[in-house]
């Protein structure tokens, strides 16, 4: 058996504006998702996610035999796992692929990046197939444009690599050295939504010539480089300011929602020295940046606001085995 875990990701400034061209920070986070693999019935694989509730049979190369209800959500993933088969020469080979996460989906919380990365791990690991971060990276980007549409490809990266990084499409990625000094927390409004579906209303809006949309997207990309230059700095009030600065463009461009904004202002009046939306938007989570001695306040007051609250650290290590 072969088994692999990857963190979730948030992004502490530049979402949807990233996937056009903009900067971007963003950092790995201690939640995970867990991928085991063991062999199988010769040709068929069986994914199975806890989460989901839902078990599909597939067989390489044709058209699916399904089990249950739950092959549509499942096939995302597969079209990885026949990428690894290829390269590894497999396709009669036999998989038991059960996927475990505590990561919530749907509320931009990389949900679906993490679980593609840890199934090509795993399933590489198990084949015996060694492949590099930027492999896994390619290969997770399968499933992601399959989900999401026009992904950037800054949820697989961080999830592969962990840690705080600075994306830029068209630009190696800037790997920035982790602190315990601050502490995440998470708010999860329970509102899932879809993100290709949020990302392609902006992208249009942009593309049909939205000056409004295309001022801010300047904007926040000079916030983000701004927000880079404070976490280099350690200058976390400087840092929770620029994500302020950032929620209220992206509540401006209409992607925050009523919810997203209690949390967000429960963690300010809580002592937070900024919080956003992270993701998409039109639902899912918030983020709150506060001293560790902290963090159990503002996950109270997040609480409080009816949203549930996760508590995290950066995760340093990214995806691994065992």
């Amino acid at each position: 058996m072969s088994i692999a875990h990857a963190p979730a990701k948030v992004i502490i400034t530049g979402e949807h504006f990233v996937v056009h061209g903009q900067p971007a920070l963003a950092a790995a986070v201690n939640l995970y998702s867990t991928v085991s693999v063991e062999a199988g019935s010769p040709g068929i694989v069986e994914i199975s996610s806890t989460e989901l509730g839902v078990t599909a049979r597939f067989q390489a190369g044709k058209e699916g035999s399904f089990i249950g209800d739950g092959h549509r959500m499942l096939e995302p993933l597969m079209l990885v796992i026949e990428k690894i088969l290829d390269r590894a020469g497999g396709r009669g080979l036999g998989l038991r692929v059960r996927v475990e996460s505590e990561i919530p989906v749907g509320v931009g919380l990389g949900s679906s990046a993490s679980t593609a990365v840890s199934t090509a791990t795993a399933v590489a690991g198990l084949l015996g197939l060694k492949l590099t971060r930027d492999q896994i990276c390619e290969l997770a980007s399968v499933q992601e444009r399959s989900i999401h549409k026009k992904p950037s490809g800054i949820d697989a990266l961080v999830t592969t690599y962990g840690g705080v990084v600075l994306f830029k499409l068209g630009q190696p990625p800037f790997h920035l050295e982790p602190t315990d000094d601050v502490r995440i927390v998470i708010g999860n409004t329970g509102a899932s939504r879809s993100t290709g579906d949020l990302v392609s209303r902006m992208g249009h809006r942009i593309q049909m010539g939205d000056m409004d949309l295309m001022r801010m997207s300047d904007a926040v990309g000079q916030i983000t480089l701004k927000a880079f230059e404070a976490y280099m700095r350690r200058d976390f009030h400087q840092l929770g300011q620029l994500m302020d600065e950032n929620h209220e463009l992206l509540r401006q461009a209409g992607v925050s929602t009523s919810q997203l904004d209690n949390l967000v202002e429960a963690a300010r009046d809580a002592g937070a020295f900024g919080a956003k939306l992270t993701g998409a938007g039109g639902g899912g989570c918030m983020i709150a940046l506060c001293r560790p001695d902290e963090g159990g306040r503002v996950s109270k007051a997040i609480e409080a606001a009816g949203g549930r609250s996760y508590s995290v650290a950066v995760d340093r290590v990214g995806v691994r085995i065992g």
